[in-house]
């Protein structure tokens, strides 16, 4: 009789997984610094990562501005300023690199 256990396997995967997505983030983090366009230093000191957690049974990764209630404006414009996106083409750029980064962490 053969016995399989996937705990190993799967435990690496996830690791493997939740290290790709903070990689990603803390990507995004620096391009969408290099994209914002405000006078200040805020809101590009307000973008950052939470790492990623288990979540019930998902891994979960935060980034984003945080601590600036004008971040959102900036990003989706209002009535009176058109958009000046920074998270979401940093975002576009960068996610589809995922898989790769899961890769190079399960090597």
């Amino acid at each position: 009789m053969l016995k399989w256990n996937s705990k190993p396997v799967t435990d690496k995967v996830m690791l493997a997984t939740a290290k790709g997505i903070d990689s990603v983030m803390s990507k995004c983090v620096g391009v969408a610094k290099g994209l914002v366009r405000v006078k200040t230093a805020t809101l590009q000191g307000s973008i950052r990562i939470t790492p990623t957690k288990m979540k019930g049974n998902e891994l979960v990764g935060v980034w984003g501005s945080f601590g600036v209630n004008y971040a959102i404006f900036q990003e989706t414009g209002t009535f009176k300023m058109s958009a000046q996106p920074y998270l979401r083409p940093s975002a576009d750029r960068l996610y589809p690199t995922l898989p790769g980064e899961i890769k190079r962490f399960m090597a």
